[in-house]
């Protein structure tokens, strides 16, 4: 069970969907929207991507590539759904409350964050049945090093990470 906690926390745990912490002035003046948060790299795109680190076999690396295109095709209609579902711009919150259609928003969009995260999680139990005990610990090593590249999880601006 604390492994399984483990893991879920290193798969990296998608911010809430209303949360962002860049400033509409970098955005616009990068003339372009930041990537959503669902485009992060999969657990087992993060093995590939460091095949001669883990020094993985050919063997190896031909399985968690079946694997990640499988994760792709399945996370393929819930990113969609995702993407339909952002807002054109981050809201102004302060002109006025959030429309009555967030709350429905936001609980559709938790719901298929977590489909995801299930998805990502399946992926990488599927792939762990392919590392050696010594790839498997480096692996959860690189995990926990590319989810912290990514800035704050849950705690929001600058907050700890839940559980902290």
């Amino acid at each position: 069970m604390k492994r399984h906690l483990f893991m879920l926390g290193l798969l990296f745990a998608a911010p809430t969907f209303a949360g962002s912490t860049t400033t509409t002035t970098q955005d616009a003046s990068q003339g372009a929207r930041r990537p959503p948060p669902f485009e992060r790299k999969s657990p087992v795109q993060v093995l590939i991507d460091h095949r001669q680190d883990l020094a993985l076999t050919d063997a190896q690396a031909a399985s968690l590539t079946r694997i990640q295109t499988a994760l792709d095709a399945k996370n393929a209609p819930v990113k969609q759904s995702l993407e339909a579902l952002r807002p054109p711009a981050p809201p102004d919150r302060a002109q006025g409350t959030p429309s009555a259609q967030d709350p429905a928003v936001h609980e559709e969009a938790r719901g298929l964050f977590e489909q995801l995260r299930a998805n990502d999680l399946a992926a990488w139990q599927e792939a762990e049945q392919v590392l050696t005990d010594a790839q498997k610990s480096q692996a959860r090593t690189l995990l926990e090093s590319e989810r912290r590249s990514h800035g704050p999880g849950h705690g929001g601006r600058g907050g700890p990470p839940r559980g902290e």
